[in-house]
């Protein structure tokens, strides 16, 4: 669920004041619509009544998308001059809601930060064609009888790496990622993100200690 307030809004244009709602918590796993507006940069995007200017307020506001580990606390781009104040804050925060909704909040991870609307649309634009390409895998694994393995997307992220993997047989395993990468090539070498996956796991073959990425979260 997202939850709006209402803050007193300052237009930069005429300098009227007025009060507004605007989004503090925004849930894009559950809200298209909200999504759409925050990869857009419209979120909490205001127009002045007096004037009719458009402007982002200096509000801060929290974006949240469980199924890819998505957590991130946007602050205004005029906080970017006092970035380690706020990074200070979000750390605080964080760990309050953590204490606060344990369970309910399935991130294991720190959250992503961003002054200005434009890093998050970003990630939310790279995710969406991320998630296309995994449709496009998950197709031929069907097609070729593999198995799917979900690692964490945080990880996937993090590594510059597919989050869906395909085996063969009846459990995952580094092997056998390793061989239904293989098989999945075989039949679509256009699968770009898994070749570059598999060449990296073809120079780990000999470390004992290489094994499957940690599972997502949300599977």
């Amino acid at each position: 669920m997202s939850f709006q307030g209402t803050i007193e809004a300052n237009c930069p244009n005429c300098t009227d004041g007025f009060d507004a709602p605007i989004w503090s918590f925004v849930h894009g796993g559950k809200d298209v619509i909200l999504r759409d507006q925050a990869k857009a940069m419209e979120c909490n995007l205001l127009l002045c009544p007096s004037c009719g200017a458009a402007f982002l307020p200096e509000a801060a506001w929290i974006y949240y998308e469980p199924d890819d580990e998505i957590l991130a606390f946007v602050f205004p781009l005029a906080f970017k001059a006092e970035e380690a104040k706020w990074r200070e804050k979000m750390s605080a925060d964080f760990a309050a809601m953590r204490g606060a909704l344990g369970d309910h909040l399935p991130v294991g991870h720190e959250p992503e930060v961003f002054f200005g609307p434009e890093g998050l649309a970003q990630l939310l634009e790279l995710e969406d064609w991320r998630r296309d390409e995994r449709d496009v895998m998950a197709f031929f694994a069907k097609d070729l009888k593999l198995g799917v393995y979900k690692a964490s997307p945080s990880w996937a992220r993090e590594n510059a790496a597919p989050s869906w993997l395909p085996f063969e047989g009846k459990k995952p395993t580094r092997e056998s990622v390793v061989a239904g990468i293989r098989k999945l090539l075989a039949a679509n070498d256009r699968l770009t993100a898994w070749a570059d996956y598999l060449a990296k796991l073809e120079k780990l073959e000999k470390d004992p200690s290489a094994g499957l990425p940690p599972a997502a979260l949300a599977a």
